[in-house]
């Protein structure tokens, strides 16, 4: 691999760890909470009634010298180049329109400024907490009747994608990537203990009993291997796949203490109890997997939960691991509760009062829609159009090279998306509800509070902090 295309795969990685999209990334995060994205005031200003007929998007741009002022998160110079080629294939197709892109580090106080000022930009990244704010007060047009008269339905989409853009049963986002999360697994050291490498953890016990096996301690009772390593950014993952659930969207209501997240949380700790918080932190103080040294290229850990982005990272730090990419575990270990499975990603709204809104929809469309898979492997995100898999995965595949060990396991990264039907809630203050689980999480890990304690008081605290925005404090 060229030295661009390793400079880009870090660039990517970053990304997503500074944006905290999935979960905490590495090996080194059991403890560290990754800031969340900043949310608008509650306060935001309120835009007029969002039109709601489509334009006729078959027809060619109308005008010429149309630019696209778009606003996007600042993913790094390299990240950013990349979805500048994707709008440059756009303009190619479409001559007289171009887009303008502004990368701004904080897209939620500048979308908020410049709706204030009513200058909206023609088109915006979006992410949940800004969605669950503005959507309600009219500053984002609602995009239902754009996607039917564009010829799809909800089901051309990753159903879970399709629904967290929507507030109140009205589609204010398109999806524009997913991150589709899976376990990475170290056949080498399956070997090494005498474990099939053939045959991964398919449901949480297992996942816990191989970890069992791998452990290993010193004299001392210090951790020298480890299998598994619980992770505070993960514990949604888990809870989810546990049955759990987080909002209730009838009744308003938070459900942080829902039993299958205390389920979740119950297992997760139990675990970190056998390994002995104090150990399994002084374990992880040591570089993430994205670094060398880190514990799985070491084989010293045995497990990685991540996306299918982290291929250079293990080629550059684990050219000698035999690895494997499985499904993440469930319960049962039966197929068909992966259903249980959560997906996040970002998405592109347009805002009330675009001064091009018919272009900025025909871009979306363009490039997160018709050339989902495309833009997915070249900018490496995951499509959210279901019938662009395969072109999705012969791109990453060409990207990568047919011979990469990953190469034959794109399928379960596509397989993930498919059946994933969870997601975090859209509220208005999801920011501080993660923030809230991801610290109670530690406390339980640490033995300062138990599992129920814990997620009561999270329940309690984000009920309060719900019901003070949605009344304008």
């Amino acid at each position: 691999m060229s030295k661009q295309n390793r400079d880009l795969m870090k660039r990517a990685v970053n990304r997503r760890r500074f944006l905290g999209m999935g979960g905490a990334a590495g090996m080194g995060a059991l403890l560290a909470a990754c800031a969340p994205a900043a949310a608008p005031a509650a306060n935001a200003p309120a835009a007029p009634a969002a039109a709601t007929s489509a334009p006729e998007v078959a027809a060619p741009a109308s005008g010429s010298g149309i630019t696209l002022n778009t606003l996007n998160e600042n993913w790094g110079e390299i990240y950013n180049n990349l979805m500048l080629e994707i709008s440059n294939d756009f303009t190619k197709d479409n001559p007289g329109v171009k887009l303008e892109w502004n990368f701004d580090p904080d897209f939620t106080t500048k979308l908020t400024t410049l709706l204030a000022a009513n200058t909206p930009p023609d088109l915006t990244i979006m992410r949940p907490g800004p969605l669950a704010r503005l959507a309600p007060k009219g500053a984002l047009m609602e995009l239902t009747d754009f996607v039917k008269q564009a010829g799809y339905t909800r089901e051309d989409f990753i159903p879970a994608m399709y629904d967290s853009g929507s507030v109140d049963g009205k589609l204010y986002a398109i999806p524009g990537g997913a991150d589709y999360i899976c376990m990475f697994y170290s056949k080498s050291l399956y070997k090494e203990v005498g474990l099939d490498p053939e045959k991964p953890p398919t449901s949480a016990a297992e996942l816990i009993e191989h970890s069992k096996q791998i452990l290993k301690k010193d004299a001392t009772g210090e951790i020298e291997r480890v299998g598994f390593i619980p992770e505070t950014g993960r514990f949604v993952d888990w809870a989810f796949i546990h049955g759990g659930q987080f909002y209730d969207a009838a009744s308003g209501k938070i459900t942080a203490n829902h039993p299958g997240n205390l389920a979740a949380l119950e297992w997760l700790t139990g675990y970190v109890k056998e390994l002995d918080i104090n150990k399994l932190a002084a374990f992880t103080k040591r570089p993430g997997t994205y670094e060398a040294g880190n514990p799985f290229s070491t084989k010293q850990s045995a497990y990685v939960f991540d996306g299918f982005w982290t291929y250079e990272a293990l080629d550059q730090h684990s050219a000698d691991i035999d690895y494997a990419v499985a499904y993440y575990p469930t319960v049962s270990g039966k197929p068909e509760d992966r259903k249980n499975y959560a997906i996040s990603g970002w998405s592109y709204s347009i805002p009330t009062g675009s001064k091009h809104a018919d272009e900025a929809w025909k871009f979306i469309r363009y490039a997160f829609m018709d050339k989902s898979a495309v833009m997915g492997y070249k900018t490496l995100n995951g499509t959210t159009m279901v019938k662009q898999f395969k072109q999705w995965e012969d791109g990453v595949r060409a990207k990568m090279g047919a011979s990469n060990r990953m190469s034959k396991y794109l399928d379960v990264f596509t397989g993930t998306g498919a059946v994933a039907t969870n997601f975090f809630p859209i509220i208005p203050v999801q920011a501080f509800y993660q923030d809230e689980l991801r610290r109670v999480v530690d406390l339980v890990f640490r033995g300062e509070m138990t599992p129920k304690a814990g997620l009561d008081e999270v329940n309690k605290n984000v009920q309060a902090e719900l019901e003070k925005v949605l009344k304008g404090g």
